[in-house]
C-alpha cells in the first residue's frame, strides 16, 4: 500500500482534472480536437477511493503517449484532461477488481484521423512492466520507459485483453486550424529597440555536453550547433564568446557554473535602429546541477528575451519554470508584457510546454496568456536530424522581417518545415 501512496504523490500532478479554453492552433499535418474514451485499470482490493485517480488512473495514463505515437497515424494528448471516475467493477471471469473512468481532453491528431483514435493502455500497472520486454518499447534497448511503451511492436509478448486493453477514442469536437495569422513582429523588440533571441542545443549524451561543440565532438546536436552557427554568420551577424562568469552575474544564480559551464556565443546584427542579439548555447540539458548553465539561458529568455528556441530532449517536462528557478537559486519571473515566441523542438513538447507557459504569461487583462506568447511544439517524438531545419526556418522569417519588413505568416512558416512531427504553433491569434 505504501508504494501505491507514493505513486499517488508522484503522478497526482501530471494529469489535472480541469477544463481549459481552446487556443488557436495551426499545423500542416495535424489539428486539435476534443477526444473522449472510457477505460479501466486493475486496482488492489484494499485501495481506498481517494487514491484511485492519482495512484492508478494517472499512472496508467502515463502510458498513453507511447501507442499514440507508435501508430501509423499519430496523435498526442494535451495535459488538460478531465477524468470522471465511474466506479469499481469486478470481472466476472477473472475476479479481478478494476476502476472504470471516462477521459475527456484535447488531442493533436494526424490529419488522417477523422473519427476514432485507438487508445491502448496497460491493465495491471505492476505486471505489465514485468512482462514487457525491450521489444515492447520504441528504442527499448536504450529507453525503457512508459513514454515509449508500444505493445503492438513486433516481438512484444503482451496480449490484448490480458495485459492491455484497446478502446475507441471518439473525436467529438474538431477545432479548425487558423488560416491567416502571423507573429506579432512589431512587438518582438523590447523598449530598448533590441530583439533578443536565445537558441539552446542540448547534448544527446550528457558527457558530450561538457566538451566544446567543435568538430571533435561527435554528439548529434554538436553538429547541429555548428550548422546553426554557420547559418547565423551567413545572415551577417558578428560573434563573440560569452564567458561563464558573465553569465553567472547576469543570471543571479547562487551556484557556480564552473563544473558544467556550457558554451555560449553571442551574435549581433544591426537592422536600422534595431539591434538583433542572438545567444547560442551548447551544453547539458538534463535535471540537476550540471544543467544550471542551461537553466540560466531559459531564465534569460523568459525575463528579457523575444524568442526562445530549444533543440534537445524534452526530458518529460524538464523545462518547468518553477523547477528551473529552484535549480538556479532564484525564481524565474516571466516577462508578461513582452511578446515572445517559444519553440520547443524536443519530443512531445505539445504535452509538456503548452498550457504551463501560457499560464506563466497570463495577466488580468489576458487571462489565457496568449496575447503575448506564441508557442511552437512537436506532438510526437522529434529527431536530431530535423533540428537545424526547424531552427533556421523559424529564425529566417524573423530576420527577414527585421531587415526588410517582409511578413511571413505562421501558416507559411509551419508549412516550410521538412519534418512531420505534428509540429504546430499554439496561440497564433
Amino acid at each position: 500500500m505504501l508504494d501505491r501512496v507514493l505513486s499517488a504523490a508522484l503522478a497526482g500532478c501530471l494529469f489535472l482534472v480541469l477544463g481549459t479554453p481552446a487556443f488557436a492552433y495551426y499545423s500542416k499535418d495535424s489539428y486539435e480536437a476534443e477526444v473522449t474514451f472510457t477505460s479501466q485499470v486493475e486496482i488492489a482490493e484494499d485501495a481506498p477511493d481517494y487514491i484511485l485517480l492519482p495512484s492508478y488512473i494517472n499512472r496508467q495514463l502515463l502510458y498513453l503517449a507511447g501507442p499514440l505515437q507508435a501508430a501509423p497515424r499519430k496523435a498526442a494528448a494535451k495535459n488538460d484532461a478531465k477524468v470522471d471516475v465511474l466506479g469499481k467493477h469486478r470481472d466476472g471471469k477473472t475476479g479481478k477488481l478494476y476502476v472504470r473512468y471516462r477521459y475527456t481532453g484535447t488531442f493533436v491528431l494526424d490529419n488522417g484521423l477523422q473519427d476514432v483514435v485507438k487508445i491502448r493502455l496497460p491493465l495491471n500497472l505492476d505486471e505489465v512492466w514485468e512482462r514487457s520486454t525491450d521489444k515492447c518499447f520504441s528504442w527499448g534497448e536504450k529507453y525503457r520507459m512508459a513514454y515509449f511503451w508500444a505493445p503492438l511492436n513486433k516481438g512484444c509478448p503482451l496480449v490484448e485483453g490480458v495485459d492491455y486493453s484497446t478502446a475507441d477514442g471518439t473525436i467529438v469536437a474538431r477545432r479548425p486550424n487558423t488560416a491567416n495569422t502571423a507573429p506579432a513582429y512589431e512587438r518582438l523588440s523590447n523598449r530598448n529597440g533590441e530583439m533578443r533571441i536565445v537558441l539552446t542545443f542540448g547534448a544527446d549524451e550528457d558527457r558530450n555536453g561538457k566538451s566544446a561543440p567543435d568538430k571533435s565532438n561527435t554528439d548529434y546536436n554538436a553538429g547541429n550547433y555548428r550548422d546553426v552557427r554557420k547559418f547565423l554568420l551567413g545572415q551577417g551577424f558578428a560573434v563573440r564568446a560569452v564567458p561563464a562568469d558573465e553569465r553567472e552575474r547576469e543570471c543571479g544564480t547562487t551556484k557556480s557554473l564552473a563544473g558544467s559551464p556550457g558554451f555560449v556565443e553571442e551574435f549581433t546584427r544591426k537592422d536600422g535602429a534595431r539591434m538583433v542579439v542572438a545567444r547560442l548555447f551548447w551544453g547539458v540539458t538534463n535535471i540537476g546541477e550540471d544543467s544550471v548553465a542551461f537553466f540560466c539561458m531559459a531564465k534569460e529568455a523568459a525575463e528579457r528575451g523575444s524568442m526562445f528556441l530549444y533543440a534537445g530532449h524534452s526530458r518529460v517536462g524538464l523545462l518547468d519554470l518553477t523547477y528551473m528557478g529552484e535549480q538556479v537559486g532564484t525564481p524565474i519571473r516571466m516577462n508578461k508584457e513582452q511578446y515572445q515566441i517559444y519553440a520547443f523542438f524536443g519530443c512531445s513538447s505539445y504535452s509538456y510546454y503548452n498550457l504551463s507557459y501560457f499560464a506563466a504569461k497570463a495577466t488580468t487583462l489576458d487571462p489565457e496568456g496568449t496575447r503575448n506568447a506564441s508557442i511552437i511544439t512537436n506532438g510526437i517524438t522529434g529527431s536530431f536530424g530535423s533540428m537545424v531545419d526547424f531552427t533556421t526556418k523559424t529564425l529566417k522569417p524573423i530576420f527577414n522581417w527585421s531587415a526588410s519588413g517582409t511578413r511571413a505568416t505562421w501558416q507559411e512558416i509551419m508549412n516550410s518545415y521538412s519534418g512531420r512531427f505534428l509540429t504546430g504553433v499554439n496561440g497564433d491569434q
